[in-house]
């Protein structure tokens, strides 16, 4: 069976992801190699920053390689990958409903763009949600599955 064209961007979609994920842990990286190079004073405080920017770095390391990995079952039609990425795109979206709100007193976030990327997001896995719970979309994983 073709693979579906909303299958090609959701993949691509979810490349994205992994690639935004793989440069947060890039940086991650880099201001905790900037901690312990520069001659920390050994205080607790610094010790905590390194320690959460290794902690950091690798969540954000292991949610990219998930997140490839996913797109590789999307784009091959696994069926595995269509109950996963429902699962993903499900707590993607309510993580975002959450800290819409869980942020709003951190001054430093603009409440407009803030709000606008949140909604945007959110209508992003809305539509994805959608339209893999389509029929036809769910027998396309079903076909090519081994």
């Amino acid at each position: 069976m073709k693979r579906p064209a909303g299958l090609t961007v959701i993949g691509i979609l979810m490349v994205a992801v992994a690639a935004a994920l793989a440069l947060g842990c890039l940086a991650f990286f880099f201001i905790a190699a900037m901690g312990i190079t520069e001659g920390l004073s050994g205080d607790a405080v610094s010790n905590a920053i390194i320690g959460m920017a290794m902690g950091g770095g690798f969540s954000l390391l292991i949610l990219a390689v998930v997140a490839v990995g996913l797109a590789d079952g999307v784009f091959k039609m696994r069926r595995w990958a269509w109950k996963v990425s429902i699962a993903w795109i499900g707590a993607g979206l309510g993580f975002t409903v959450i800290s819409l709100f869980a942020f709003r007193r951190y001054v430093l976030l603009p409440v407009g763009p803030s709000v606008f990327f949140h909604l945007l997001v959110a209508a992003t896995a809305g539509w994805m949600l959608a339209y893999l719970l389509k029929p036809r979309v769910k027998r396309a994983f079903g076909a090519l599955s081994a």
